[in-house]
């Protein structure tokens, strides 16, 4: 199994003993508790015995019950959802972000935490558990994902469809993502992020770049002038029925809301713009549009 450490820094001598323990306790015959049961748990012990049901193997690791998963036609949706910016720096330390090119305006509103199915306590509970167990015990963590990877490729090959992977559902990872193209070569994986440096990754990882604000418009053009995809938030709210315009500052336009497999719909080359209407309660989409999350149309 290959070094991999998601984390930096060191993990906080508590956080890896607790879900030790836990372990341990699941290993003697504990029960694992339930979801419900967690939720109704202070946010340290649920998040610490998700993190070490993942690693006994009690809990599933990749999502594929999520709204813009659930959409996919013709191949199977999958996605790995760990974290979001600094939901998991209580249990980890003070420099841990998940998103290290976010905004405040982003965080604010994020589809993977802030809005939708994000929003419910047993999402971040998963979230979270996931995260923690990836950061203290990566081996067993990645052997674990690389299982249900493999599993859920050879069930989609026996359909005679594709197994499409989103690697950051919440989080950005591009070396995490990176890491899993490598090792599952006949796996789509695809991915957003708003680390500039990723979009010049050779790694087989379909990715395109986050736009996050009008401080970044100059590199987010500079994408698609290089002939890179780029995602962008339109100020069109997604309950209104208005449609995403047909182009972008010259460039064409896709639905990202129709499915999440926005490379199986892209040109053959040049630029392009994945198309997201705004999302959240009235005060996120504002705060999305004052924050310059949207994009001018």
């Amino acid at each position: 199994m290959d070094n991999f450490q998601l984390s930096p820094l060191p993990i906080p001598a508590d956080t890896s003993k607790r879900i030790g323990l836990l372990r341990e306790l699941l290993q003697n015959g504990q029960p694992a508790p339930l979801m419900r049961h967690q939720c109704r748990m202070d946010a340290t012990q649920a998040v610490m015995w998700q993190a070490a049901m993942i690693l006994d193997g009690s809990r599933k690791i990749l999502s594929g019950s999520q709204t813009k998963l659930d959409k996919a036609k013709g191949a199977v949706n999958r996605g790995l959802t760990l974290a979001s910016a600094d939901e998991a720096t209580p249990w980890l330390h003070d420099k841990f972000t998940a998103c290290a090119g976010s905004t405040s305006t982003c965080v604010a509103v994020c589809v993977g935490s802030r809005t939708g199915q994000g929003r419910l306590q047993s999402s971040a509970i998963a979230r979270i558990g996931r995260t923690l167990a990836l950061s203290v015990d990566p081996q067993t963590f990645l052997r674990r994902l690389d299982a249900e990877i493999e599993r859920a490729n050879k069930a989609a090959r026996k359909k005679g469809i594709t197994l499409a992977v989103r690697a950051n559902v919440a989080s950005d990872h591009p070396h995490l993502a990176g890491r899993l193209a490598a090792r599952h070569p006949t796996v789509a994986f695809y991915d957003y992020t708003a680390i500039s440096a990723a979009m010049r990754l050779q790694d087989n990882v379909r990715r395109v770049y986050s736009h996050k604000g009008a401080e970044r418009l100059t590199l987010t053009l500079r994408h698609l002038e290089a002939g890179r995809g780029v995602a962008c938030v339109f100020p069109i709210s997604s309950r209104s029925g208005d449609p995403l315009p047909a182009t972008w500052r010259g460039f064409p336009v896709i639905d990202g809301d129709v499915d999440d497999l926005w490379f199986m719909r892209a040109p053959s080359s040049g630029g392009f713009v994945v198309g997201l209407k705004v999302k959240g309660n009235n005060a996120q989409i504002d705060a999305a549009k004052k924050g310059g999350f949207t994009v001018a149309m």
